[in-house]
C-alpha cells in the first residue's frame, strides 16, 4: 500500500502554517518529512533536498488550509532526495530557470545571472536565502508558482524536481526517474516509510489528548519521535 493511499484513507494528519517547537504543536510538511525519514523533529532535515524543502515549506505557509492539505502524501515522497549535491545544484537551476533566469549561456553570463536573480530573492523572500541560494531559489520559484497557476502549477514543477532523483542505492529497484516508487526493494521502502507516517499521524492525536486532560506521560512518552519505527535499512 502506498503511503498517499494509506495516510489519505486511514489516517488524518492536518498539515498547519510555520514552523513549530515540536510535533504537539503542529507540523508543516517538511517537518512530517523529518519525522518520517527518522530525523529530529525540522523543517530543515538532512534527508530533504535543501530546495524542494524551501520549496514546500513556502508553499506550505502560502495557501489555505485546504490547498496545505494536498501536499501532505509528498512528505514521504521527498524524504531521500537529500546528500546530493551536483542534483541540488540542477534543482536550484531549474527553479531559478522557472523564475525568469536565463542559464543557457556561459559560466560568466549563468555568474550574472544568478546574481541578479540573488537581488530579486533579495527582495521578495529575504536577506538570508538570497546569499544561500538554494533556499532562495525554492522559495522564489514557489512565489512564482502561485501568481503564475497556483497549486496545479506547483504541483508540476515539485513533480519536474523530483524527476531529478538521486541515483539508485546498491541493491535498491527503482523506477525510471529514480525516486524509488518502483517494485522490489524500492516499493517496500516506501511502504516502511508509509507505516511510519501512520504511526507518527496516530500518535499526534492521544499525546494532544493526554495534553489536554491534564494526565502525565509514563517513561517511554507519547511522542511521535519516541514512537517512530526503525529507519529501514537500504536508505539512499
Amino acid at each position: 500500500m502506498s503511503y498517499e493511499r494509506g495516510v489519505s484513507e486511514h489516517v488524518s494528519v492536518r498539515l498547519e502554517p510555520g514552523s513549530h517547537r515540536s510535533p504537539d504543536d503542529g507540523v508543516c510538511v517538511v517537518e512530517l518529512a523529518s519525522m518520517v525519514g527518522g530525523e529530529p523533529f525540522t523543517d530543515r532535515p538532512d534527508c530533504v533536498d535543501p530546495v524542494i524543502a524551501s520549496f514546500l515549506r513556502a508553499w506550505n505557509d502560502g495557501v489555505g488550509y485546504a490547498d496545505r492539505q494536498r501536499i501532505e502524501p509528498y512528505a514521504s515522497r521527498v524524504v531521500g532526495t537529500g546528500g546530493y549535491r551536483r542534483i541540488s545544484r540542477i534543482r536550484r537551476d531549474i527553479c531559478l530557470t522557472y523564475a525568469g533566469a536565463d542559464l543557457d549561456h556561459g559560466p560568466i553570463w549563468r555568474a550574472f545571472a544568478r546574481l541578479r536573480m540573488r537581488a530579486r530573492i533579495a527582495w521578495r523572500v529575504g536577506v538570508f536565502p538570497s546569499i544561500w541560494l538554494k533556499e532562495g531559489a525554492g522559495a522564489l520559484a514557489a512565489g512564482v508558482c502561485f501568481a503564475r497557476g497556483g497549486c496545479g502549477e506547483a504541483f508540476e514543477l515539485l513533480d519536474r524536481l523530483l524527476e531529478v532523483g538521486p541515483p539508485a542505492a546498491p541493491g535498491l529497484s527503482l523506477n525510471g526517474n529514480g525516486n524509488g516508487n518502483g517494485n522490489g526493494k524500492g516499493s517496500r521502502y516506501r511502504e516502511e516509510l508509509g507505516i511510519r507516517a501512520t504511526i507518527i499521524a496516530r500518535a499526534r492525536p492521544r499525546s494532544r489528548g493526554a495534553r489536554a486532560s491534564g494526565s502525565p506521560r509514563d517513561a517511554g512518552g507519547d511522542s511521535p519521535r519516541d514512537r517512530r519505527a526503525e529507519t529501514p535499512a537500504g536508505r539512499s
